[in-house]
């Protein structure tokens, strides 16, 4: 099921630029290479990540952790079925380092987040 990439694969691979990877935890990381292990040989992953075997067996010990071009690749070949699955990992990873910063901060500055937020992602 390797996903090699061609012409039609720009609208992906630009969608992962877009996407901050670089905020992602390295628990975000670990379970994004889980996911696309799932259904792909540990051979075929490395290959399309650009990476060695011995590279993707590192970040499913926890060894080391996927670096942001690696999980930018990830994403770019992530499967339709995938989607779903990968997109909670990075949203509840956001959305948790998000609630962190907020509940570390006092009033004043809770009441800030939550007009920004109303601002400029619930408009």
């Amino acid at each position: 099921m390797s996903k090699e990439f061609d012409a039609e694969d720009y609208e992906v691979e630009e969608k992962a630029l877009l996407i901050p990877v670089e905020w992602l935890s390295k628990e975000a990381r670990f379970k994004i290479i889980e996911t696309l292990i799932s259904t792909r040989s540990l051979v075929d992953l490395a290959r399309n990540l650009g990476v060695t075997p011995t590279a993707v067996r590192k970040y499913l010990k926890r060894d080391t952790h996927p670096s942001d071009e690696v999980v930018r690749r990830a994403l770019a070949i992530m499967e339709p079925y995938e989607e779903e699955k990968i997109y909670t990992i990075i949203i509840q990873d956001i959305l948790s380092a998000l609630k962190m910063l907020y509940e570390s901060l006092d009033e004043t500055y809770r009441n800030r987040i939550q007009k920004m937020i109303k601002e400029n992602i619930l408009q």
